[in-house]
Order: C-alpha cells, then sequence, then structure tokens
C-alpha cells in the first residue's frame, strides 16, 4: 500500500501561515470556476442567485393591494394622531387634555410611523402603476394596426409616469430610514418598479413603431 503524497511547505517571508511553517498534507480545496459545470458541480451560484431574486420580485407582487391598503389606514391613522398631538386634543371627550410632554412624544412617534407608512405606500402604489402600464404594453403589442396600438401605448406611457413619481416619493420618505433595512426595502422596491414601468412604456412604444412600418 502506497502512503499519501506528504510535502512539507516552509514560509519564511510574510503570508497567512502561522509559526512560519507548514507540516502535513496540503489538498487541493479550491472549487473549479463558477462558470464550469463539471460532473458532480453543481449549477452556477450566479444563476440561482438570479432565480431566487425573480422569485421573489413575483411574490412581492402577489397580493399588492392589501399592502396599499394596510399602509394608507397606518398612514391616515397616525397623522390624526399628529394632528391630536399638535391641538392638544383629548383622544375621548372623558380624557383630559395630554400634558406637554405626552402631545411632544406622542407627536413624535406618530409622526416616525406616518412617514414610513407614507413611504410604503407610495411605493406599493408604484407597483400599482407599473403592473398597469404591463398590461398595456402587453395589449399594445398584441394588437393589430397602429390606430389600435396607439391607445394603450399612451397609457403605458402615463402610467410610466405616475409610476416614477410615486417612486420619488416613496425614495425621498425611505431616505429618512436609510439607517434601517426598512428604508432600504421600500427605495429598492421603489425602484425596480420605476425602471420596470420605463422598460414597458419603451416596450409600448416599440410595438407602435412596428405597426407603421
Amino acid at each position: 500500500m502506497v502512503d499519501a503524497e506528504h510535502r512539507e511547505q516552509h514560509n519564511h517571508g510574510s503570508g497567512t501561515f502561522v509559526g512560519g511553517d507548514v507540516h502535513g498534507d496540503l489538498w487541493q480545496v479550491f472549487p473549479p470556476p463558477c462558470g464550469k459545470k463539471t460532473p458532480g458541480n453543481p449549477a452556477p451560484m450566479k444563476r440561482q442567485f438570479e432565480q431566487d431574486d425573480e422569485d421573489e420580485d413575483e411574490d412581492d407582487y402577489e397580493g399588492v393591494l392589501e399592502p396599499l391598503i394596510g399602509a394608507a389606514w397606518i398612514a391616515a391613522s397616525a397623522g390624526l394622531a399628529v394632528v391630536y398631538a399638535v391641538m392638544g386634543w383629548p383622544w375621548t371627550d372623558h380624557d383630559p387634555a395630554p400634558g406637554i410632554a405626552a402631545r411632544i412624544g406622542g407627536g413624535l412617534l406618530a409622526s416616525y410611523a406616518c412617514l414610513a407608512a407614507a413611504a410604503a405606500f407610495f411605493a406599493r402604489l408604484a407597483q400599482v402603476f407599473e403592473v398597469w402600464s404591463e398590461q398595456c404594453a402587453i395589449t399594445a403589442a398584441q394588437s393589430r394596426g397602429r390606430f389600435v396600438a396607439g391607445p394603450p401605448a399612451s397609457m403605458s406611457r402615463a402610467m410610466a409616469g405616475m409610476t416614477a413619481s410615486a417612486a420619488v416619493a416613496a425614495e425621498l420618505l425611505a431616505s429618512l430610514y436609510g439607517w434601517s433595512s426598512y428604508g432600504g426595502e421600500v427605495s429598492q422596491r421603489a425602484h425596480l418598479a420605476r425602471r420596470s414601468a420605463a422598460a414597458n412604456a419603451k416596450s409600448a412604444h416599440a410595438a407602435t413603431k412596428k405597426r407603421k412600418a
């Protein structure tokens, strides 16, 4: 029986070896390049990550109206609480008027919640407009004749503009929470919706050009 190959490496310069020398068996531990697929080697991780991102984007658009309505309700409730705090109104007719400390503390908390919910609302609203622009672009692409493709293409461009406006509002409000993951998620959602809506409008415009040709 042949013993495994035994090598010794001496390191006398700068490096990552502790103690200067490494004694023992040295094995190749580096995996093959991700661009090559060898037997027993899984598919490149980049493609897996891209597929996961696409799945997350599709899941994010499922039931978008419920988060939109929920964010609007939270923003409206928190905004009403800010008004009560500023005006010094009691919550009920039987409660005493709140003190200055309670008004300041409650107003700040309500403002924080109101702006956060407003950012989520505008991001979800951008998604709604983006889906609308996509449907109009599909209609324009499937239409026969430029006169039929023109109106849905114009609607797709209009929805893209409204998507951009809602996305900008969401990103501005989300920048107030940029220190947290919440602000990053809202900003990314708005950015993706605006980019997709712009692509939909461009596709719809190309459909009308094709019909003219």
